[in-house]
């Protein structure tokens, strides 16, 4: 996986947004069609150098807030889609095409789910009323550089790095129409995210409340954080917010409706390089604040990402202790105890785990290898099969399939089995070896042999 530091980062996407312009997309009127067409390539780049995470887990919650924000609003002009930035910059931005994106230092940073749904509706509405169409459209007396700078800016939030390349391009024009930007769209975007926030039930002040916290990181660093480089004017929108709270929306709302906000930063911590210092903080958050299980379940994963073995496995116990349903807590059990070759603990921690959720795909692998561990191939190949159809990050379940069928003396199903393993793989010759092998196993006339045949042939 590359690492981007701050400036690379931003140059990669000022490089990348020249390159499509430079096709001529913001010739004439930019139609929807060309912001989908934009925002997909744009996002296609992003995934092909690795700048958004890949946690499904908290990706889903986001998409979750993203869709229930989403189902009041009846004039969607795009199939809307929302990712995490790997960077812990406080930021969020919305591209062409309904592509939200939101940093992961933003969702640390919020104090509850709706000041995250807040940010996320201001993003939708800036989509929605086609700010950036606005923007490209009015580029067209700019040149083509000037307005990637723009969208640059606009987009990454990249502070000094971004206006010392519009400076050194001598692209005077640019500044000023980022800032028009700001100030014309930015009253819209919240006045219309405060509608889609409160329709979706959230409380009306969580957009103010996340903005409080940006001006307290403001105060504290000393600095510009970068979503205040993308979207200025803060006191203003303070202002503007507080004004239609007061006369539009004096209903109450919730902080959280989805939930587990908390345990969705304590996963984002073990995505960050310096766990030494999150280590740190956590023992100090911990110590001032035992009885959260979200803290201990952090600091408990992030001591086990460091090999602190002994310190993990009692954390988790503390955090067991206080939650003892708690699906994460059990499952990192029984995955600790697994790695230490405690397989009866890890088979019981698991088995408590899937009690409290059966169709978590992480547990019933955890759990496979565990009765695999202990001998009881029978029930391990009955969880491996569970996840037969499933994709799952980093694991080709074929394998574990076919090493049990081998295990039980199943071996028809076996050589099948290593054989989609070695051909997921692009082992097309140890593929081929398995499936031929496979074929002595199963009746001439069967659907599985026909099925073995046809793959062969398109593997020639």
């Amino acid at each position: 996986m590359w690492k981007f530091s701050r400036n690379q980062y931003i140059s990669f996407v000022f490089i990348l947004l020249i390159s499509f312009f430079q096709t001529g997309i913001c010739s004439g009127a930019f139609t929807i069609d060309d912001e989908k067409k934009l925002g997909k390539e744009f996002y296609d780049k992003l995934v092909k150098h690795h700048l958004l995470l890949e946690n499904k887990r908290a990706n889903e919650y986001i998409t979750k807030i993203g869709n229930l924000i989403l189902e009041g609003n009846k004039q969607v002009p795009f199939n809307f889609r929302f990712s995490i930035v790997n960077n812990s910059a406080i930021n969020a931005f919305a591209t062409p095409g309904g592509y939200i994106y939101i940093n992961k230092g933003l969702i640390n940073a919020v104090g509850n789910e709706g000041e995250l749904a807040g940010v996320i509706a201001h993003e939708i509405a800036h989509a929605n009323a086609r700010h950036v169409a606005s923007i490209i459209e009015k580029s067209q007396k700019l040149n083509i550089a000037t307005l990637a700078a723009v969208l640059a800016g606009a987009f990454l939030g990249g502070g000094g790095e971004a206006t010392a390349a519009i400076a050194t391009l001598s692209l005077a024009g640019a500044a000023s129409l980022s800032l028009k930007y700001s100030r014309e769209h930015e009253e819209e975007a919240d006045r219309l995210g405060i509608e889609y926030l409160t329709s979706a039930g959230y409380y009306p002040a969580a957009m103010v409340d996340f903005l409080k916290i940006i001006k307290k990181y403001e105060f504290i660093s000393k600095s510009i954080p970068s979503y205040l480089l993308t979207h200025p004017g803060t006191d203003e929108r303070i202002f503007y917010l507080e004004s239609l709270i007061l006369t539009q929306y004096r209903q109450g709302g919730l902080k959280n409706i989805i939930g587990n906000l908390g345990r969705i930063q304590a996963l984002l911590i073990i995505d960050g390089d310096d766990l030494n210092t999150r280590y740190k903080q956590l023992k100090e958050s911990t110590s001032k604040d035992p009885g959260n299980v979200d803290l201990l379940y952090a600091l408990a994963l992030v001591e086990d990402k460091l090999g602190k073995t002994t310190e993990a496995l009692n954390s988790y116990q503390k955090a067991l202790s206080l939650a003892p349903r708690d699906e994460d807590v059990l499952k990192s059990l029984g995955l600790i105890n697994l790695k230490m070759g405690k397989t009866e603990q890890a088979r019981d921690y698991l088995l408590r785990a899937r009690a409290s959720n059966p169709y978590n795909d992480e547990v019933i692998l955890a759990l496979g290898k565990a009765y695999d561990a202990l001998g009881k191939h029978d029930k391990a190949l009955d969880c491996f099969l569970k996840l037969e159809n499933k994709i799952l990050d980093d694991v080709d379940i074929h394998y574990y399939i076919a090493m049990t069928y081998g295990k039980l003396n199943i071996l028809g199903e076996s050589h099948y089995n290593f054989g989609l393993y070695f051909k997921n793989i692009k082992k097309k010759d140890t593929a081929l070896f398995h499936f031929k092998k496979a074929l002595d196993y199963f009746p001439e006339n069967s659907d599985r042999s026909a099925n073995i045949k046809k793959t062969i042939d398109a593997l020639k």
